[in-house]
């Protein structure tokens, strides 16, 4: 056997692990899951007994995405700030610190921020367990990820272009809209969609800041907890014993990975096709 041939079964045998678990995983959670699917399951919001382990699961699905959308709501305006402060006034030497500092964020475990939430927040604050609380925990959550993918973004336009518009005389905050922007937004829109996938995928955080297991369909105002997805996984995984409930909590699972998946997918096809207008000359 030849380098060449020993080196691909090498690299084969340590890809197909890589690919093969992952998709084992996915398709054992389909295989438990889907048998759960039906229409009450999926669209229905009256609470049951058992703690919502009989009723439908809208209630849980409506509160995981109003979480997460609040959350991208409060840090988008952060992190493109963040993002043109970096592009604008930033040094070299800032601009390495910033970046370090954005990976530092990053690899926080989010358990973390839910314990700070819960101290500063809910307790310090007196937000008590909210949508608040939660929105804000989840908005610093993503909000390395989506200043990182801004920068990323911005950086990726033309250098001639911002060029051209100063040299036209036109005004910071007039390069930022009428080029930066108006360049930049599909990789910002992506990035945005990432992190509300990111969002739902989180429970650590928003366990202790935001969510109850049942009583609530729809939250009365900022200040009122929510039920989602991701807890009533954990809270209805538990239960061990009772394989009615353990049911639900995988139909539930399939879901929550449909949904993550649904922004990621969503995502994935804006960049794409961003990227093709761009090679193809198409503004």
């Amino acid at each position: 056997m030849n380098r060449s041939l020993l080196s691909k079964f090498i690299i084969v045998g340590l890809a197909l692990p890589a690919l093969l678990l992952p998709a084992a995983c996915l398709a054992y959670i389909l295989f438990k899951g889907l048998p759960a699917l039906s229409w009450s399951f999926l669209f229905s919001a009256t609470e049951g007994v058992g703690f919502g382990s009989t009723s439908g699961i809208l209630a849980q699905l409506l509160g995981s995405l109003l979480l997460a959308l609040a959350a991208i709501l409060v840090a988008t305006p952060f992190a493109l700030g963040a993002a043109l402060y970096y592009r604008l006034y930033a040094s070299k030497r800032q601009q390495g610190l910033l970046a370090g500092l954005l990976n530092i964020l990053q690899s926080i475990p989010p358990i973390v921020f839910g314990l700070f939430g819960l101290i500063v927040f809910v307790n310090l604050l007196q937000w008590g367990v909210s949508l608040l609380s939660g929105a804000v925990i989840l908005a610093m959550v993503v909000l390395p990820m989506l200043v990182l993918n801004n920068i990323a973004s911005i950086e990726r336009i033309p250098e001639q272009y911002t060029e051209a518009a100063q040299s036209l005389g036109l005004t910071h905050g007039a390069v930022i809209g009428r080029v930066w922007l108006a360049q930049a937004w599909p990789g910002i829109l992506t990035g945005q969609l990432l992190a509300i996938a990111r969002a739902l995928s989180e429970t650590a955080p928003i366990l202790f800041t935001a969510t109850v297991f049942s009583g609530v369909v729809w939250p009365e105002s900022i200040f009122s907890p929510v039920t989602t997805l991701q807890t009533h996984i954990f809270y209805l995984a538990q239960e061990g014993s009772n394989q009615q409930v353990i049911l639900i909590a995988w139909g539930s699972a399939v879901v929550l990975l449909g949904v993550v998946a649904a922004f990621a997918l969503l995502a994935r096809y804006i960049s794409n096709r961003y990227e093709n207008s761009q090679s193809l000359g198409v503004e």
